[in-house]
């Protein structure tokens, strides 16, 4: 008995990444290049009002964050993301790529701004550039 617990407290729980994204493609994209290189958890969500309730649930370790969502705008949802989470990781996917909303990503904290079309590789240094700084 006492061996068991002591296994179960060095279980490590694999990360959650969170996809905030309304395009169903882009989510499928971004959830098949993370399994293909990463041992994550993936949970996701469409609009803001989704994401309500994928936070009751679940507590993101990353995020891969749209910002036009079909009910408001993607840097609206950062709060909520630190409030759940302080050392939550963001990375911003976007096809909006100006010097406003890069601007804005960094005042929030992001790791990066990522303007859509993107190369895959890009995508996964992404990951592991958050990966690795936690």
């Amino acid at each position: 008995m006492f061996l068991i617990q002591r296994i179960n407290l060095f279980v490590m729980k694999r990360p959650i990444l969170l996809i905030i994204d309304d395009e169903e493609d882009i989510k499928a994209l971004y959830k098949s290049i993370v399994n293909r290189h990463f041992d994550f958890d993936i949970v996701e969500a469409n609009s803001i009002k989704a994401l309500q309730s994928v936070l009751v649930d679940h507590i993101p370790d990353y995020v891969l964050l749209d910002l036009n969502l079909q009910d408001g705008y993607g840097f609206d949802v950062v709060p909520a993301l630190k409030k759940v989470n302080p050392k939550v990781q963001f990375l911003v996917v976007t096809a909006f790529n100006h010097c406003k909303e890069k601007k804005k990503a960094a005042e929030l904290g992001a790791v990066g701004l990522l303007a859509k079309p993107f190369e895959i590789e890009l995508l996964v240094q992404h990951i592991k550039q958050m990966h690795n700084s936690r």
